[in-house]
This record gives structure tokens, C-alpha cells and sequence, in this order.
């Protein structure tokens, strides 16, 4: 299970404290959380530098990151296609098939103080034509319009 990374101690810099509803844990917020990216341009992350062309803007909810988390969760479980690969208290996996060649894209959402770190990345192929990015530009949406609206 990838997940246990997170809770793993690394530089200094890459830690901070989360309070969940249940304790307070020292999580790892180094780029080792998400899978990183291929060469390839059909994969966008969040834990990139800007100047990546992968780059994304992470999600930050207005409202508690705390209460929003557990909510988008459930629905990029529930996106079509969507099959959960992996989920606790702060990360969740889910590996989406596409509608037409059955191709089949991750997406990884970690929750990291004030924001959801996210990926969306195609296993296979070259190009997305995008797919992954309007995929995150989509739960952003759905994010500021349904949960904080």
C-alpha cells in the first residue's frame, strides 16, 4: 500500500501536522505522496513547479479542508467509470476507464493542510487531448460550486 509513505518521516521541510477528527499525525507532504509524472503530456499534478508543463493548481476550498475532503472523495468515487483503488483519512485512488477504448487514467487526491494536492495521469499512450486536465478543472468546479456554494 503507497499510501503508508505519507505518514513516513522525511526532510523537515516536507512535514507538517493534520488534525483529523479523530488525532493529530505528522504527514509528509514531499512529492513522494502522488506518483509522478511521465514525460508524456497527459498527466497533470499539483506538486510540480509552476513552470512544469504538468502543472495544475492544487484545490483550495474556502470552506474547512477538514469537512470538504471526505465529501469530494465521495465523488470522484462515484464519477462515471470510476473504480476506488485505494482510500484513508487523507489520500484516495481511483482509476477511471474511458468511455469509448477502455483506456484507463488514475486520479489521486491528498489532502495537505489548507489543500487537496491532485494527479490525473493516463496509463498508457502519448496524448489525453486533455481528458485529465478538465478532469481536475471539473472537481474544482464541482468543489467551489456544490460544496462551498
Amino acid at each position: 500500500m503507497r499510501f503508508r509513505s505519507i505518514f513516513s518521516s522525511s526532510t523537515k521541510d516536507s512535514n507538517y501536522t493534520a488534525t483529523t477528527l479523530d488525532k493529530t499525525v505528522a504527514m509528509d507532504t514531499s512529492d513522494e505522496v502522488l506518483s509522478p509524472c511521465p514525460i508524456s503530456p497527459n498527466c497533470v499534478c499539483s506538486k510540480l513547479p509552476q513552470s512544469d508543463s504538468h502543472y495544475i493548481e492544487p484545490l483550495v476550498p474556502t470552506a474547512s479542508t477538514l469537512s470538504i475532503f471526505p465529501m469530494l472523495v465521495d465523488y470522484v468515487q462515484q464519477l462515471p467509470k470510476a473504480e476506488l483503488e485505494e482510500k484513508a483519512s487523507h489520500y484516495v485512488h481511483v482509476s477511471i476507464r474511458s468511455m469509448f477504448f477502455g483506456f484507463t487514467d488514475d486520479l489521486e487526491l491528498f489532502f495537505a493542510g489548507d489543500k487537496i494536492h491532485v494527479r490525473s495521469a493516463s496509463r498508457s499512450g502519448w496524448y489525453d487531448f486533455g481528458v485529465n486536465r478538465r478532469r481536475v478543472e471539473a472537481i474544482r468546479r464541482y468543489m467551489e460550486n456544490k460544496l462551498e456554494g
